[in-house]
């Protein structure tokens, strides 16, 4: 896994630490968040409720048992980085690999609602699966904080799984 955490942090992640899935928390809250607080719900298909739900996220982290958190300190720079990282793995034989990005999509001015016009270049984010990203960082012994302040630095996280 060294490979692909110094992949990562060539590519912009300053921090990037191997997890056990178990540690990623999933709640039913965070699609709320995203209902009422979150311009692009319902307008394009990697946010809510085009993703899977908490429940079926978790599903799905039941499937692996390893992942990859990750930090950058750019939004825009968090799923390029977890779509290209995850393809280098696929390629490398992890099959299983999936990953997951950060905010909205953004990648068209109106997003296709039958299918993604970027297939392979974009993924949803952690929160709009249903994973409780503030939880599952602190869980992982990563710095994270509401900001109070403009001009704070921000930490933006991506995760891939793998087995």
């Amino acid at each position: 896994m060294k490979k692909y955490i110094n992949f990562l942090e060539s590519k912009g992640a300053d921090k990037a630490v191997i997890i056990e899935t178990k540690s990623v928390v999933t709640a039913p809250w965070t699609a709320y968040k995203c209902k009422f607080g979150c311009k692009a719900y319902g307008n394009n298909l990697c946010c809510p409720p085009n993703t899977p739900t908490y429940r079926e996220t978790q599903d799905i982290l039941n499937c692996y048992t390893k992942g990859i958190l990750f930090r950058t300190h750019e939004i825009n720079t968090v799923t390029p980085l977890a779509v290209e990282t995850a393809r280098e793995m696929f390629l490398d034989n992890f099959y299983k690999v999936i990953a997951f990005g950060d905010g909205d999509c953004g990648k068209c001015s109106k997003c296709n609602s039958e299918h993604c016009n970027f297939p392979g270049q974009t993924v949803p984010s952690m929160e709009a699966c249903g994973i409780d990203v503030f939880a599952t960082v602190r869980a992982n012994g990563l710095e994270i904080r509401v900001l109070r302040e403009k001009g704070e630095m921000q930490n933006h996280f991506g995760l891939i799984l793998y087995e």
